[in-house]
This record gives structure tokens, sequence and C-alpha cells, in this order.
């Protein structure tokens, strides 16, 4: 089977009910792609431990008397199956969550909301597309009309975040120019969620 050489995809603030035989599914199929799996208890949460070769990923349980909750502020996974995996569960078992998706070319931002896709912006650094729940592709340049007031402002966030993300790596590298560059976009981001904030 075929790792890929680049995943990171980062799951934030999931949150998924799963039945006992929702959960039984999604081991048995890891279980068929050779991980091994076990749990680790602690006092409030229960964690399925996943490993394969030299990689571990610890998933977050919530004991509920009739199912388990997937919740977590923040998890990162650097496997393709197992991250394909976890969004299948978003989808099937009416999850929220925002799955962040890096790949060699653009991050994929997908919004989750009780399973369906809220919202899915490609960052390839020039040029921002969306997709909402119909499939339909809305350009967000500067006429964001057409969407949502409530998610435009959660759209703008992810992209606040994107660009903190890469002012921090900018002033680790001391980059000047980059530094300056970031430093403009997020003051333009601010601007214009401030005037997004005006009509929620």
């Amino acid at each position: 089977m075929m790792r890929d050489s680049f995943v990171e995809v980062e799951f934030s603030e999931v949150y998924i009910e799963l039945s006992k035989p929702a959960l039984h599914q999604f081991i048995k199929r890891m279980m068929s792609q050779h991980y091994s799996l076990f749990w680790r208890y602690d006092a409030k949460t229960i964690y399925l431990m996943i490993e394969l070769d030299d990689s571990v990923h610890e998933l977050p349980f919530i004991r509920n008397t009739e199912f388990l909750t997937l919740s977590a502020d923040s998890l990162h996974v650097y496997d393709d199956v197992l991250a394909n995996a976890l969004e299948k569960l978003l989808q099937h078992e009416k999850g929220n969550g925002i799955v962040k998706r890096s790949t060699e070319g653009p991050l994929y931002i997908t919004s989750y909301q009780s399973g369906d896709i809220e919202s899915m912006i490609e960052i390839d650094g020039s040029e921002k597309v969306m997709m909402n729940r119909n499939g339909s592709m809305i350009q967000y340049k500067d006429d964001g009309k057409s969407l949502e007031p409530r998610t435009i402002y959660n759209m703008m966030n992810l992209e606040i975040d994107y660009v903190l993300m890469e002012l921090h790596e900018a002033l680790l590298d001391s980059d000047e120019w980059l530094i300056s560059t970031h430093k403009k976009k997020l003051k333009k981001l601010l601007t214009r969620r401030e005037q997004v904030e005006q009509l929620l």
C-alpha cells in the first residue's frame, strides 16, 4: 500500500458521537489496514491509540452510556488512511469539525456541520475559491454577498489563523520582507472581519 510522502491533516473542533457499532466498524477498518489499536484510560478520557510502523496517533473519547464521543480541539494526523477514515466518520456519524488538509500545493479547509460540508476553501496563496454545500463554487474575493455572514466570518477566522501561522514561520526565519507582507495581509483581514461582524 502506498503511503503518501507528505500528509498533514489537522482536525479542529472535532465532535463526533459514535455509537458502539460505528466505533467497531472504524476499529475493524483500521485493523484490516494493519494498524494495531489499543485503549488507554485516564480519569475522564479514553484514548484510542492507533499505531502503524513508527507512528502513533491517539484519539480522545469522552465516555457516555450509549456511545463514545470523539472530542478534540485539535488533532494532527500524519497518515492518509487514518485521515480519510476520520473524515468518513465525520460524514457518516453527522459530526462537526474543521478539516485542514495541506498538500504540496494548496491548503484545503473543509468545515463540517452535522455531517454536511458547510464550506470548503482552497487556499493557494493567490486566489480563494470556496464551495458551499450544494457544491456550487463561490468566488470569494471581494463580493461575499452570496454567502451567509456567519460562514464568511468563520472562513475569515480560518484565514486569519493561516496568516498567523505564516507570520509565525516568517518570524522564526527572520524574513523581514515576508513579516511585513503577512502583517499587511493580517491588518486587511482584521479590518474586513470587523466589517463582517457588523452583519452578524
